[in-house]
């Protein structure tokens, strides 16, 4: 796959040399190839994320985990700062471990992944 700087620049390259093109219609037809590769490209970014998504939720069914969301004031502002924590369950003591913790439930899991 091309990178953004290369399509646009290949993009460029193609509208302005001379007699590349003979019409707008041709130059709309390459404006429009460009535009529909960075689409399927961004559609396979989603896949990917999705395909990710699901490995993680896999894996906290075959854990046995919670996800719990906890809250820790920041100072004496009034806000708080929100991070998400991955519980394993056992039955040894002690029988609630959190194994991972970070501000989004993906970056969470991932630490937890890392761990067991």
């Amino acid at each position: 796959m091309r990178t953004r700087e290369e399509q646009i620049s290949a993009l460029r390259n193609q509208i302005f040399t001379v007699d590349c093109f003979t019409s707008l219609t041709e130059v709309h037809a390459a404006a429009e190839a460009h535009i529909l590769e960075a689409e399927r490209r961004a559609e396979q970014r989603v896949r990917a994320e999705i395909g990710r998504d699901s490995e993680r939720l896999d894996w906290l069914e075959s854990g046995c985990c919670d996800v719990r969301f906890k809250d820790e004031p920041i100072a004496d502002t009034g806000d708080a700062v929100v991070y998400c924590d991955i519980v394993q369950h056992h039955m040894a003591k002690p029988r609630e471990r959190t194994i991972g913790s970070a501000e989004t439930i993906r970056a969470a899991i991932d630490a937890a992944r890392e761990v067991g």
